[in-house]
């Protein structure tokens, strides 16, 4: 009888195996976190100005499809990549990104000024590229990187991808002036890396395994069809994502090896942390547009002036990145409290600022939320991982990006929604009149008591998640 292929083995840490994965591993990391951020910085510089893009080509109307159809194509592919960390090849993986990633970057310089369905794909191929490092990078650390140590180098990603956003958003203003098609040029640099990451990446191999073409296929077109419905309300989208989510169930329980097992929907403690990653990042794509939106119908100040606001509190965010120490200190559950609560107030907050001002509002008011955001992605993703043994961390980590895009996606459209409508312009709680700038307070209340949610599903659950991640813990 053939024995069931589980994953690459993890060699127990404090072996000489281990710690040769693990120097290897350490060599690695800065050259990922480098691809990393640079895929970061090119997905916030092209949100930035994508408008002026449209324009710019004589199509204003199908801007939009330079960042919603990449944002698809990251969400269902994250879970391909982090799925994929668990059986294949970490060196081959990353050369292929880099090769998309590279691949993308030229086609959006050469053809990017000529057609605006170059510069999707120019994009959607970046993204697909891109996305690899981040995955590579927490497989890496989820098996490569001591359990002390793992919160440290997740708090690490976390500063990294703050940076790159705050970076992005200043370098898309500064390029766009010249000619923004050289923001497809940066990722070319990627190229130097191969030699190094040759040597130091892991190549194995689970022996037997072979790649879930159907279960990919299936939850990748369920996360595009949701995704899809909540942009435009279609019917159709609906009922793909009904029929592609049934499919699937019944796949995973009918196929030998699928990628997803039912056991992972069968453990409480892997549901629980899901479902408040869900609900913790439903406003996550939103809060930017929010107080952009605020700023040009409320304030009626420029895009520009907005971004100089905005930014510092990417980059409080980023600088609080580097606060592993203090994480490692107060512990998972008190970091998720923190964040949450955070995050929550933060949201709550900018409904209160709108009469005190633009500063309160657009700057003060986003660094309460992104102080939150801070303590919330190590802390909850080492969580996810503690769930399931670490030959599966992987796929953990796949399923936990998807979570992220989707309910961002779903989030910023049922918002954005809410506010280009003008619902709830009749007033609000927090002491302003009817009109616009009611509806912004209102959709911003709302976006905080979500997030507060979280926080209540983190707290009942909480034995739940941590007796089943101290079990695992036991077996390794």
């Amino acid at each position: 009888m053939e024995e069931k292929v589980n994953g690459i083995p993890v060699p127990k840490e404090g072996t000489p195996e281990y710690e040769k994965m693990n120097k290897m591993a350490k060599r690695a990391i800065p050259l990922i976190l480098i691809i990393f951020t640079l895929g970061i910085l090119e997905q916030q510089a092209f949100g930035m100005i994508f408008v002026n893009i449209g324009k710019q080509l004589g199509v204003p109307g199908q801007a939009s499809l330079i960042t919603s159809i990449p944002g698809i194509v990251l969400g269902v592919i994250s879970v391909i990549y982090g799925s994929l960390g668990d059986f294949v090849s970490l060196k081959k993986m990353t050369f292929l990104g880099i090769i998309l990633f590279v691949l993308g970057s030229v086609i959006g310089f050469v053809l990017g000024p000529v057609n605006i369905w170059a510069v999707v794909v120019a994009r959607v191929l970046q993204s697909a590229g891109g996305q690899v490092a981040g995955s590579v990078f927490l497989v890496l650390v989820s098996k490569y990187v001591s359990k002390a140590s793992r919160v440290l180098y997740y708090q690490i990603f976390v500063a990294v991808f703050r940076f790159s956003a705050a970076l992005g958003v200043v370098l898309a203003g500064l390029i766009e002036t010249i000619d923004w098609r050289w923001l497809f040029a940066a990722p070319i640099v990627t190229l130097l890396f191969i030699p190094a990451l040759n040597r130091n990446l892991p190549d194995l191999h689970a022996k037997g395994a072979k790649i879930d073409v159907i279960g990919f296929s299936l939850i990748d077109a369920f996360a595009a069809s949701v995704t899809m419905y909540f942009t435009n309300y279609a019917t159709l989208w609906a009922v793909l994502s009904v029929i592609t989510l049934i499919l699937f169930s019944v796949y995973i329980h009918k196929a030998k090896d699928p990628f997803i097992t039912p056991q992972f929907f069968k453990n409480p403690a892997f549901i629980a942390v899901m479902a408040v990653i869900f609900v913790g990042y439903f406003f996550s794509y939103t809060i930017n547009a929010g107080i952009n939106a605020i700023g040009l119908n409320v304030y009626h100040v420029s895009s520009s002036e907005i971004s100089s606001m905005l930014v510092w509190s990417i980059l409080l965010a980023a600088v609080l990145g580097f606060a592993g120490p203090i994480l490692k200190k107060l512990g998972r559950t008190l970091s998720i409290v923190i964040a949450l609560s955070f995050m929550g107030l933060g949201l709550i907050s900018v409904a209160f600022f709108i009469p005190m001002g633009p500063v309160w509002t657009l700057a003060v008011a986003p660094c309460i939320y992104y102080f939150g955001t801070s303590f919330f992605y190590s802390p909850i993703v080492d969580s996810a991982t503690l769930t399931v043994p670490a030959e599966e961390s992987g796929r953990v980590l796949g399923i936990n990006d998807l979570v992220q895009a989707i309910t961002g996606s779903i989030g910023v459209a049922v918002f954005s929604g809410m506010m280009s409508s003008g619902v709830m312009s009749g007033g609000s709680v927090a002491g302003i009149g009817k009109g616009t700038a009611s509806t912004y307070a209102n959709v911003f209340i709302i976006g905080g008591v979500v997030i507060l949610a979280a926080l209540v599903i983190y707290l009942v659950f909480h034995k739940v998640i941590y007796s089943r991640a101290s079990n695992v813990e036991k077996k390794l």
